[in-house]
């Protein structure tokens, strides 16, 4: 408005109140009376009516009363569950849709405070750092537990991905009974007089005795096979039962034996020469140490990158012999 209009009101003195007319008894007749009236009247209209003009010129709203909840425009505003599943701030982001390489050892060292352990691979010299968080799951014998649970020493098998370039542990396994049911790793000892055969078991490391039956079934590569096929060193998967007598025994890997994998490279450590290869025809993932390759050849490797290998399992690992990078024009080395 372009100017403030000022009204005052004037009420009578104190000393005037006693000449005014008892209640029910007002002359309004009297004309000054009338006219006092009239202007309180216009000066409450007018009080009125001047914020009510005064907030349609400018289009404002009242402010809310404080301490009352602010509301925000249908725009910005997001469903609080939704905020309460998710938190950016704290809560670390999803997990990377990655191959998972599985890694069997003993924890050498854990630092709950940068959430790293130290994992010494069975059969292998290089040690290999390990990150984890709270994303990451620990089981042992198949039951949920926490970080606290897992010890120094320990025999672990660990889930591992990269994240960044960190090798990091998306779940976390501690076996600590292998009474019954199966078991992966390598023959150390066979008795065919006692009918006993100890293998060393991949995941604890440590040696289990089993009794041979003459119902105990042996298949090499998914064929009828004897227990003469068996040999000190080779790896072989079991199943068992609770009075540990072998079911059956799957030959996988006898010393001297070639393998050709297939697929793409996990993982990669040219300092220990190991790369580790999703092999396409089983799904599974080997260790493949890659001492006999050319340095120009291994210059080319990367994570994946697709290859073919021709090794040789030794009695310890598989030693490669041939590597060819597929989709180049490397020319073919003979075995």
């Amino acid at each position: 408005m372009d100017a403030i209009l000022t009204a005052r009101v004037t009420f009578p003195a104190a000393s005037s109140l006693a000449t005014l007319p008892a209640p029910g008894r007002i002359q309004l007749s009297n004309q000054n009376m009338r006219n006092r009236l009239g202007l309180l009247s216009l000066f409450t209209a007018f009080a009125i009516s001047v914020p009510a003009f005064a907030r349609q010129q400018t289009g404002s709203t009242p402010a809310s009363p404080t301490g009352a909840p602010a509301t925000s425009s249908p725009v910005n505003s997001r469903p609080a569950a939704r905020r309460e599943d998710f938190d950016p701030l704290l809560d670390p982001p999803p997990l990377p849709k990655r191959t998972v390489t599985l890694i069997g050892g003993t924890v050498k060292s854990l630092d709950e405070v940068t959430n790293r352990m130290v994992v010494q691979p069975f059969g292998g010299k290089q040690k290999i750092k390990i990150a984890f968080d709270t994303r990451t799951r620990f089981f042992r014998d198949g039951k949920p537990i926490t970080l606290r649970d897992v010890q120094q020493a320990q025999r672990v098998y660990v889930d591992t991905m990269l994240n960044g370039s960190r090798v990091f542990a998306k779940t976390i396994w501690i076996q600590t009974s292998v009474e019954s049911g199966s078991s992966h790793g390598q023959i150390t000892e066979m008795d065919l007089s006692r009918h006993t055969l100890t293998v060393r078991d991949e995941l604890s490391d440590q040696p289990v005795k089993l009794h041979l039956t003459s119902a105990t079934v042996v298949r090499k590569a998914d064929q009828p096979a004897t227990l003469m096929d068996l040999t000190q060193g080779a790896l072989v998967a079991l199943n068992f039962s609770p009075q540990r007598e072998i079911t059956e025994i799957r030959l996988l890997a006898a010393p001297g034996s070639a393998f050709t994998f297939a697929g793409g490279i996990t993982y990669l450590d040219l300092s220990s020469k190991m790369i580790a290869i999703h092999n396409n025809s089983d799904g599974k993932t080997y260790d493949v140490y890659v001492d006999a390759i050319a340095v120009n050849t291994l210059r080319q490797l990367r994570e994946g990158l697709d290859v073919t290998v021709s090794a040789v399992f030794d009695g310890n690992r598989y030693a490669a012999r041939h590597l060819d990078l597929v989709g180049t024009n490397s020319a073919p080395q003979p075995r």
